[in-house]
This record gives C-alpha cells, structure tokens and sequence, in this order.
C-alpha cells in the first residue's frame, strides 16, 4: 500500500496492511483446479476450458498480490547481513511465504499461458500460430509500459522541489532527500520497455533482456499488487493496514497504483517479445 511503501518501513510491524493468509490459500486451490485441468489436453478435457483458464487466471493475479511485499523481505534480509538501507528486521515466515507465492505464481502463468495458446483455436498442437490465423503484434504494450513508468518518479521529484499536493498523506520520511534513486530505477524500466519493441533491443542478447525483462516485471507486480490490492482492501474492510486515505490521498495510491500497470503491460510486452523472437519449432517448423 502506499503508506505500507514508505512510511511503514521502520516500523516492526511492517507487513501490516499486506495480504490476509486466506489470499495464498485461495490462490493455491484455484492453481490446483487449473493445472488438473490443464491437464486433459490435447485429449478431452478434464474440465472445460473456460473453467480452466478463468481458475488458472484468477489463481495468478491472486498469488501476486499474496506475494507483495516481497521486496522488502528481501531487503531487510540483506539489511540484516549488513546491506544499508531497511531495518534489519525481518518477518521470515511470511518472507518464506511469499516467496514461494513468487515461484508457485510463475509456475501457474507458465501452466495456464501454455494450455491457453495450446488449446485455441487456429493452432497447432504445440501452440504455434497458423498461417490461416495471423497474429498481430503487441508492441503497444512496450510503449504503454515505458509511460506508466513516469507517474511515481515525477511525483516524487515534484515533492522534492516543493510541491504540497498529497505530501501529508505518506509522511515526512517519503519525501527527504533528492530521489535520485527512484528516477534512475523507473527510467531503466523505461528503457527497458522500449528495448522490447525497438530495433536497437536487438542489440542485446535475448536471454539476458528476457531474464531483466521478466524479473523486472515479477517485482513490478507483487509491488503494484501491494499497491493496489493492499489500499482497496483496506478501504473495503478486508485488512487493516497503514494508509491513511485523506482529500489528497488518491493521488498517492493513483500513482503508486500504476506500478501494477506498469508490471502487467511490461510482462505482456515481454511475452510479445517472446512471441516475436523465438526459435523455430521442432514440431511443426513454425
């Protein structure tokens, strides 16, 4: 959430406003249903497929937002083996948690994207398009991730040179300081957006821009996630989190929402990516 962001940082309780365990619980037996019903393909299915996908789905989105609030497991581990920067203090079950929601979260995407692209119509078996069913290209998405990545740092940098709009509502701790890091971070995020859809991409490897990409793309999730889901949540009663929602606050969980747009069109960019640049297939030749 947007407090839980940078507000709630020094505090010992700081997982406070993330998700209820019954949102891990829920995500895994939804993952269950749509693996088992994956499963049945190519032969007839177990379950139909509507079934299948809308339980694999619904599974993910609610694995990423159980494992928000990973990154900062990560950096008070780091803290606590003498990295500067968090407090050393650590909720090591709920960081165990989540980052088993991370990998159980990627694994049901990778399940559910497959039997998606294997079973719709117009494909081969192995899920490559047909030449009777073109495909159009998704480079929007590269472009739409590069301009969500603008909204968080400028608010930050318009506090920094003054401005009063919504700064009460995150705290005197949020806005110290020239946010250098925060404009360096989100305008590498930027570029790496671009280099998915722009020929000078091409420059790079692909294993390695798709490692960046994805991993990228994972934190920007469960942080938007956080964001996001966290706020709503507290405002419809389901957890009792840090925010504090006053005249201005919108503006901070606006922005600070975007970062889950900015995971969801940068992953959709690097599957387009994927998509474009892959080797042909040992199957089919496609």
């Amino acid at each position: 959430m947007a407090v839980a962001v940078d507000a709630g940082l020094s505090s010992k309780d700081y997982t406070k406003g993330f998700a209820p365990s019954w949102v891990a619980a829920l995500a895994a037996l939804l993952g269950v249903v749509a693996t088992f019903g994956a499963m049945g393909w190519p032969r007839e299915g177990l379950l139909p497929r509507r079934p299948v996908l809308t339980a694999g789905w619904c599974g993910f989105v609610l694995m990423v937002w159980s494992a928000g609030g990973v990154i900062f497991d990560g950096l008070r581990a780091l803290a606590v083996l003498g990295v500067p920067g968090m407090p050393p203090v650590v909720d090591w079950p709920g960081f165990a948690s989540r980052t088993l929601a991370v990998v159980a979260g990627a694994l049901l995407a990778a399940t559910v994207l497959s039997y998606q692209r294997a079973c719709r119509g117009g494909r081969t078996r192995c899920g490559r398009d047909d030449p009777a069913s073109p495909r159009s290209s998704r480079r929007w998405l590269g472009y739409a991730a590069c301009a969500f990545a603008l909204p968080y740092p400028l608010l930050k940098l318009y506090w920094a040179l003054g401005g009063t709009i919504a700064r009460s509502a995150v705290g005197t701790t949020s806005v110290e300081g020239f946010p250098i890091g925060e404009i360096v971070a989100f305008a590498l995020v930027g570029l790496l957006a671009l280099a998915l859809v722009q020929r000078w991409g091409r420059l790079v490897p692909r294993r390695l821009l798709l490692v960046v990409a994805w991993a990228a793309a994972g934190a920007l999730l469960t942080m938007g996630a956080l964001a996001g889901f966290g706020s709503l949540a507290q405002a419809l009663g389901l957890v009792d989190g840090p925010a504090r929602f006053g005249s201005d606050g919108w503006i901070v969980y606006l922005v600070y929402g975007s970062w889950l747009l900015l995971g969801v069109a940068l992953g959709g960019a690097v599957v387009d990516y994927q998509r474009r640049t892959r080797l042909p297939c040992g199957q089919c030749g496609r």
